[in-house]
């Protein structure tokens, strides 16, 4: 017999509920609900649940409500709360791996703020929904029970996103900001912050010492 939990007027399905999953919260009902059912089949293999919310009292609703691991892709412009402050709202959950940003607008807008308050990166509503698709999926990870981007390999206060072991691994070859930034298509104002938060994390002052430091506790493998 399937059972069944009522959130509000959210209705789960208890028996589909995967470890893992990704949560749309926007206030557009057909946008939404159309990125929802695209990304539920594209998820669906990887056994990665979709919800969608449209606003972000529902969405903190669903993350409290359930045992799971989050990516949350937040509208930056919401009734309520929304912006940089919904954003760290999400971050301060245990359980929210990541934070993706998405708005209609230009991306010149809202993405250098947007990391800067703890997103991982931001997206334009001008992308498909396979480029988003392609954008969150790497978030997952390759591990079907996906931890948090947390090296407990002797230090487990290091905490670095998706998106800043990116920035790190080209760091780690020798590129600029500015290739870094050419790279991961974002700006070198974008790439200058996730480096100011790497520095922070590893507790170095430059590149050499961030590279060598994670070359020690094989932050971007062996």
């Amino acid at each position: 017999m399937e059972k069944y939990k009522v959130i509000d007027k959210i209705t789960i399905n208890m028996n589909e509920i995967q470890a893992n999953s990704l949560l749309i919260i926007d206030d557009h009902p057909v946008y939404r609900e159309a990125l929802g059912e695209i990304l539920n089949r594209e998820f669906k293999n990887s056994r990665i649940g979709v919800f969608t919310a449209s606003n972000a009292a529902e969405g903190l609703e669903l993350v409290n409500a359930l045992d799971k691991f989050w990516v949350v892709l937040l509208d930056v412009k919401i009734p309520g709360l929304s912006g940089l402050a919904g954003i760290k709202a999400f971050k301060q959950k245990p359980n929210v791996e990541q934070v993706v940003s998405i708005s209609g607008r230009e991306s010149s807008t809202w993405e250098t703020s947007a990391v800067a308050a703890g997103a991982t990166f931001f997206l334009s509503k001008n992308n498909t929904s396979l480029n988003i698709y392609n954008k969150l999926k790497p978030l997952f990870g390759s591990n079907p029970n996906f931890s948090r981007a947390t090296i407990v390999d002797e230090r487990p206060d290091i905490r670095l996103t998706y998106r800043q072991l990116e920035v790190l691994r080209l760091i780690s070859l020798g590129h600029p900001n500015k290739i870094i930034a050419d790279q991961l298509e974002i700006k070198e104002q974008t790439v200058k912050i996730h480096i100011n938060q790497i520095f922070k994390e590893l507790r170095v002052f430059n590149r050499t010492q961030a590279v060598l430091k994670s070359q020690k506790y094989q932050l971007l493998g062996n």
